[in-house]
């Protein structure tokens, strides 16, 4: 075990050790924007608020702007880190870091670009408030590592606790109301249903949640002991939380005080005399533009489903195959196409609609002879990992969920609730399988041969897609069957080629495009952003009421509902949160 944590560490090390040599690729695509839009003054500190919405998209909802709400595209963030780097007039980061949604692939992607920046002769800061609410805290914690002095306020809290995960099982409570859940998988750690089937953990199910729980801990505690220099990191985690004095003591953190009192010390340390607001920084760059190479950008971030792309009520966007086939085909007809990277950020969804965007993209490669570059942002698990094996370079951060090659479905039977309550219904037919999807009833000796046919003919043909596309170093009977990898470690399985983020995605499409690594190249990215037109007539369709703001701002918390809702469609995402 210590062996192959010690070539996972130097693995780890090499990405951020190589750092200054990746440094500049966004120059080959953005440039400063001219306008007057925005002004750096000279001796500025670039501030950036880990709190505020920053996701894969950028998107706004209808109602983000009416309220003229932040929202940051990740790559946007990057990019302006990069350029900061370069940027005269930008003397130092500072961030402002107490909780995020971020997910641990894209800290892991920012931290790159944190240390980018370092590597320039440049040098961040960052300041908390507490580092998650009496716990929880580890994400957030192990990015603040990353930048060169950490600064708490009095009296707050480092939450670096560990990982946990809580799963419910509801088989007892569904048979008290007459709910009988007849579901099936490919294979025993294909468990997306096991809270509703099962009365108690399987044996697979747990072997799946230490493998990823230990995972994740296994990176922190590595990074953390490397970055902040400690060696006791087990002993400080079981003590936490720690107060910021303890942190203090502990070497956790550099300086205890105050934002205001922060801001004093740079303006005297550091010459800052301004601070510039990352919202506003990013509209200082813009992609190049004219007759040059093309790169198109295909950013998959949500739940795969057929049809039409859609955000609904809890904001769990939706990946409709219509409209991504559609993005594909406009790419097929771009100028100079040299090649196309697909930034997937999904927990799988509905196979026929990502096996839709497999073949597309297969189609897209063959016709164009364009190479396919992707990059796995924080979950490219199931249908996700299915739509992977369409790249030329699978690109995966360490802690990407990844995998889940298997496949799961079924019905619930309410046939005994109805009897309890006295509802009968009355049925007519023609053809002997006709009701074979009917909640009434369940599934008929034939109707079940049927169906698990169906699920072995999908699972065969996802199986054998990755044994045709992946160099495996181990037999598909020991990666597959449902199992759940992160980056790293389906880096050794052959899952993926490659530990990173965008740069390095962006540094593969060079490579396999036979670019010139200091050439420039135009960036077109899909989809294409929503008008304000756009969004008004989703919100008249139902599709832009933004309810988890409002749910928030009376103390309902969704993401439970979030995480049920996901159990429509074949994602690797249980009824569970991963605490950290």
């Amino acid at each position: 075990m210590w062996k192959k944590s010690w070539r996972f560490i130097k693995s780890i090390c090499a990405i951020l050790g190589g750092l200054v040599i990746i440094c500049g690729l966004g120059f080959g695509i953005y440039q400063w924007n001219a306008s007057d839009a925005v002004y750096v003054p000279e001796n500025s500190a670039l501030i950036i608020d880990f709190s505020q919405d920053i996701n894969e998209t950028g998107e706004k909802s209808l109602i983000d702007e009416l309220n003229d709400a932040s929202v940051l595209r990740l790559q946007s963030v990057l990019q302006a880190i990069e350029l900061a780097g370069y940027d005269d007039h930008i003397k130092v980061l500072v961030a402002r870091l107490d909780t995020t949604e971020l997910e641990m692939a894209q800290i892991e992607d920012i931290a790159r670009a944190i240390m980018n920046f370092r590597a320039l002769g440049k040098r961040a800061y960052v300041f908390s408030q507490g580092f998650g609410p009496l716990g929880q805290g580890n994400r957030e914690y192990y990015l603040a590592t990353f930048f060169d002095k950490i600064y708490m306020q009095p009296h707050t809290t480092i939450g670096l606790t560990g990982v946990s995960v809580e799963v419910p099982f509801a088989k007892n409570l569904l048979q008290k109301f007459g709910i009988e859940p007849e579901f099936y998988a490919r294979y025993e750690y294909k468990t997306a249903m096991s809270s509703f089937t099962d009365k108690s953990i399987s044996p697979a199910y747990k072997q799946e949640l230490v493998n990823l729980t230990q995972g994740i801990m296994q990176v922190l505690k590595a990074e953390i002991s490397h970055n902040r220099n400690v060696e006791n990191i087990d002993e400080i985690i079981n003590k936490a939380p720690l107060s910021a004095e303890e942190g203090l003591n502990l070497g956790l953190i550099d300086e205890i005080m105050y934002f205001p009192d922060l801001q004093a010390e740079l303006k005297q340390k550091e010459n800052v005399k301004n601070f510039i607001e990352m919202k506003n920084y990013v509209k200082a760059v813009k992609s190049y533009d004219g007759d040059m190479p093309t790169i198109a950008y295909l950013t998959l971030s949500g739940v795969i489903d057929k049809g039409q792309s859609s955000s609904d009520f809890d904001s769990e966007y939706t990946i409709g195959s219509q409209n991504v086939v559609s993005d594909i085909a406009e790419i097929a007809k771009l100028e100079n196409l040299k090649a196309v990277i697909v930034r997937i950020d999904s927990p799988g969804g509905d196979y026929n609609a990502a096996d839709e965007i497999y073949y597309a993209l297969q189609k897209l490669k063959r016709d164009k002879n364009v190479p396919i570059i992707i990059s796995q942002g924080g979950y490219a698990a199931s249908g996700g990992y299915f739509i992977s094996l369409a790249g030329d370079k699978i690109i995966a951060e360490p802690l990407t969920i990844t995998g889940s090659i298997g496949v799961l479905g079924g019905k619930p039977v309410f046939q005994k609730l109805w009897q309890k309550i006295g509802l009968n219904w009355a049925e007519i037919k023609d053809g002997n399988n006709a009701d074979i999807l009917s909640v009434n009833k369940p599934f008929s000796p034939e109707e079940k041969r049927i169906f698990n046919r169906f699920l072995d003919d999908v699972y065969d043909d996802f199986t054998q897609k990755v044994i045709d596309n992946r160099p495996l170093t181990k037999n598909i009977n020991e990666i597959a069957r449902g199992r759940v990898w992160l980056g790293w470690q389906a880096k050794e399985l052959g899952l993926v080629d490659e530990l990173g983020g965008y740069g390095e995605a962006f540094a593969a499409a060079q490579e396999l495009a036979k670019l010139n690594p200091e050439e420039k190249f135009k960036l077109i990215e899909y989809p294409k952003a929503k008008s304000f037109s756009e969004k008004m007539t989703a919100l008249l369709l139902g599709q832009e009421v933004n309810m988890p703001k409002l749910l928030s701002q009376s103390g309902v918390d969704i993401r439970y509902l979030k995480l049920f809702k996901r159990l429509q469609y074949d994602t690797v995402m249980t009824p569970f949160e991963i605490k950290m």
